[in-house]
C-alpha cells in the first residue's frame, strides 16, 4: 500500500468514527477550541498591549537637541547630515532660532513678544532628533554629547528606564503565562482525546486479531487527533473572531478600543492558531494511541 493510499485509508477511517462517536468528539472538538481560543485570547491581549507600548513610546524617542550660539545655519545643516547616519537615528529635524522664538511666543499665547523686549533672538539653533526605538535613546544621547556643536540634548532618562521596564515585563510575563496556558491546554486535550480513544479498546483489539499492524491501528487515532485540531482551531478563530467584532462596534473609544484594534486577528495569527490546535491534539493523539494500543 503507497503513502498515499495509506494516508487516505487513515483519513477515511477517522472520518468515519468520528461521525460514529459523533456525541464524543464534539466534546473534544469543543476541549480544542475552548483551550485554544483562550490561549489565542491571552496572547493576543498581550500582543495587543505590546503593540500599544510600542505608539506610546514613540513619544520616548524624540530629543530635542540644542546647539550653541556660535554654530551658524550652514553649520547646524551639516550636524543634521552628520546626525542622521547614524544607525539608531531614524529622523533628523533642523529647527531655525528664528522658529524656535516662535514656538516659545506662541507656548505663551503670544503675550511676551521676547525679540521685541530684549532687542534680539538669544536661542540658538537646534534639531529635533527621532532614534527608532526607546532602547536607542540613551546610546543616541551619549554620541550626541560627543559633537563639539551641541550644547545640551533634552532627554527624560528616568521616563525611559521605566518604560523599558514595563515593556520587558510585559514581554516575559507575557511569555511565561503563554508557556503555561500551552501546558494547561495540552493537558486538557491529552486527557479528552486519551478518554476517547479508550472507549473504542474493543474495536482495537478486534482490529489486532484479525492481523492489523500497532501502527495500522494507531494511525485512523492519530488522524481522528489531527482532526480534532483542525475543527476546533476552526471554531475558536470563528468564536474570537465573531466576539471581537461585536466588542469593536460597542466599546467606546479609548484605551481599551485601541487594545481591540491591536489585538485584531490576522492571517498570522490564524495560521497560529490552527498550528497550535493541530499540534496539541495530533500530539495528544499519537501519546494516546502508542499508550493503548500497547496494552491491549
Amino acid at each position: 500500500m503507497g503513502w498515499i493510499s495509506l494516508f487516505a485509508f487513515f483519513l477515511e477511517e477517522a472520518w468515519v468514527n468520528l461521525r460514529r462517536h459523533l456525541v464524543a468528539s464534539l466534546a473534544t472538538v469543543s476541549t480544542v477550541a475552548l483551550t485554544v481560543g483562550l490561549w489565542t485570547s491571552f496572547t493576543s491581549a498581550s500582543k495587543g498591549l505590546e503593540t500599544l507600548l510600542a505608539w506610546e513610546g514613540k513619544k520616548l524617542t524624540e530629543l530635542r537637541v540644542g546647539l550653541k550660539l556660535w554654530v551658524k545655519e550652514e553649520q547646524a545643516k551639516q550636524v543634521v547630515e552628520k546626525v542622521q547616519k547614524l544607525p539608531f537615528v531614524e529622523q533628523v529635524r533642523f529647527v531655525h532660532k528664528n522658529e524656535a522664538l516662535k514656538q516659545m511666543e506662541r507656548a505663551y499665547g503670544n503675550a511676551v513678544p521676547f525679540q521685541e523686549l530684549i532687542g534680539h533672538n538669544p536661542l540658538p539653533h537646534s534639531l529635533e532628533v527621532v532614534c527608532r526605538s526607546p532602547e536607542w535613546v540613551t546610546q543616541c544621547q551619549k554620541v550626541l554629547k560627543t559633537f563639539p556643536e551641541v550644547d545640551w540634548i533634552g532627554h527624560h532618562p528616568e521616563a525611559v528606564e521605566r518604560f523599558l521596564a514595563i515593556v520587558n515585563g510585559v514581554k516575559v510575563t507575557g511569555a511565561a503565562l503563554s508557556l503555561v496556558l500551552a501546558l494547561v491546554a495540552f493537558a486538557l486535550i491529552h486527557n479528552d482525546i486519551q478518554i476517547t480513544v479508550y472507549g473504542r479498546r474493543n474495536e482495537i483489539r478486534i482490529m489486532q486479531l484479525v492481523g492489523a499492524t500497532a501502527w495500522t491501528v494507531r494511525g485512523p487515532l492519530i488522524m481522528e487527533g489531527v482532526l480534532y485540531g483542525i475543527f476546533g482551531s476552526l471554531l475558536a478563530v470563528a468564536i474570537l473572531g465573531s466576539l471581537m467584532r461585536i466588542l469593536s462596534e460597542r466599546v467606546p473609544t479609548g484605551f481599551a478600543q485601541g487594545l481591540l484594534h491591536a489585538c485584531q486577528l490576522d492571517s498570522m495569527t490564524v495560521m497560529t492558531v490552527l498550528g497550535l490546535g493541530l499540534l496539541l491534539a495530533g500530539t495528544s493523539a499519537l501519546i494516546a494511541s502508542i499508550r493503548l494500543v500497547r496494552v491491549v
